[in-house]
């Protein structure tokens, strides 16, 4: 089915969303995540300042990507691999200083569909711990007490179906009637995967808007 406005949407009854680059910008929580490590590691390198770790952490994110981020981090900061567990814990426990905001035009698709009496779950991938952090500290406004989580890794991670074929069961939706959306392509072949609908959460904004 062609989605080409909210009321298309208003078909399904079973809304799955990704939550990192759907619901909100992760990068909102990484930066703040890898502020709170160079905090921490400024205090062990008294030669170094927490803005220039910061710096140095960004950087290497932007440019090579999160692949082995921290070994590298501690590589050009001179300190020991022991510090590994140190720099994942900070990015899986820390407390953001500034909340987390939902993107504006997706809250409000869940405004809608809520108002609609629609079901509506979040699926994601990642460390549980990291996840259920990030979700924490999302501004939801109560929303979230309406909304379900399943953390794919507790099951099998996305693009396995998995996780869709747990919500469908909870729920007793058939696949008609569920629809994925995300932002990626293991979200597309999740959905695929799982047998049901996908949109990806940037032309559905792009159509909204029009």
């Amino acid at each position: 089915m062609a989605i080409k406005s909210i009321s298309d949407l208003f078909n399904f009854s079973l809304f799955i969303f990704d939550l990192d680059n759907t619901i909100y910008k992760e990068e909102d929580y990484l930066f703040q995540a890898y502020n709170a490590i160079a905090e921490k590691f400024a205090g062990i390198l008294p030669s170094c300042t927490t803005k220039s770790l910061y710096t140095t952490l960004k950087d290497l994110y932007l440019q090579q990507g999160r692949e082995k981020l921290f070994d590298k981090f501690l590589d050009i900061a001179g300190l020991d691999k022991n510090y590994l567990p140190e720099c994942l814990k900070i990015l899986r426990s820390f407390k953001p200083g500034k909340p987390l905001e939902l993107d504006k035009k997706v809250k409000e698709i869940l405004i809608s569909l809520l108002g609609r009496r629609k079901r509506i779950f979040i699926l994601t991938n990642g460390n549980v711990d990291q996840q259920k952090n990030k979700i924490k500290h999302l501004k939801w406004d109560g929303l979230d007490k309406k909304i379900g989580f399943v953390y794919a890794n507790e099951i099998e991670p996305k693009p396995s179906p998995a996780g869709i074929i747990y919500i469908l069961k909870s729920t007793g939706a058939a696949k008609d009637n569920a629809i994925m959306i995300g932002d990626s392509e293991i979200d597309l072949n999740c959905a695929s995967n799982g047998g049901i609908k996908f949109i990806n959460i940037s032309d559905l904004v792009l159509k909204l808007d029009r």
